[in-house]
């Protein structure tokens, strides 16, 4: 008998091969396995961003001493934001999009910014007006309104600049 292949050797019958046994398989036997959790992402801190007024001019800042820099101390908490305040005739600028906000860990304050919107709806100047000093939020606040864009305000039917107060409310509403 003659069998033919590609050259290699005839297949050759091996005989009887050892397998594997797993020993605990039909005795009932236990074994604990011990596994750690999947690390946890840091706690979410909520923030709140609204415009508070917007004008044509620049508001002056308020005496500094007029802001709490510990949020303990605030004694107004705002569930919800307060009504605009827009100058007669004007119609203030819209947001585009959302902007990403980088809310520190544990972060807990109000930030007022003043933020000038130019007449193509792009951020050119962001100034603290009050609200914590505390220098982690103030950066969150002005990264956030910096990457603003708007649809520009309007007056007559005509696009305008205005500068907008921005509050920034960091973990407020948590407890």
């Amino acid at each position: 008998m003659a069998l033919g292949g590609c050259g290699g050797a005839p297949a050759v019958e091996e005989g009887p091969r050892a397998l594997p046994v797993d020993v605990y398989a039909d005795t009932g036997r236990t074994i604990t396995l011990r596994a750690s959790p999947p690390p946890m992402p840091p706690p979410q801190t909520r923030a709140s961003v609204w415009l508070a007024r917007v004008s044509p001019a620049r508001a002056a800042l308020p005496d500094s001493s007029a802001f709490e820099s510990a949020p303990e101390t605030l004694a107004f908490l705002p569930s919800a934001p307060p009504a605009l305040a827009v100058d007669d005739g004007l119609k203030p600028p819209l947001p585009r999009a959302r902007a990403p906000l980088a809310v520190p860990v544990g972060a807990r304050g109000t930030v007022e910014l003043e933020v000038r919107v130019d007449e193509e709806g792009g951020v050119t100047e962001v100034l603290w007006a009050g609200g914590t000093r505390d220098p982690a939020l103030v950066r969150a606040g002005i990264e956030c309104a910096r990457s603003m864009r708007f649809f520009p305000a309007q007056r007559a039917g005509r696009p305008v600049a205005v500068w907008c107060r921005q509050r920034f409310d960091f973990g407020l509403g948590e407890r």
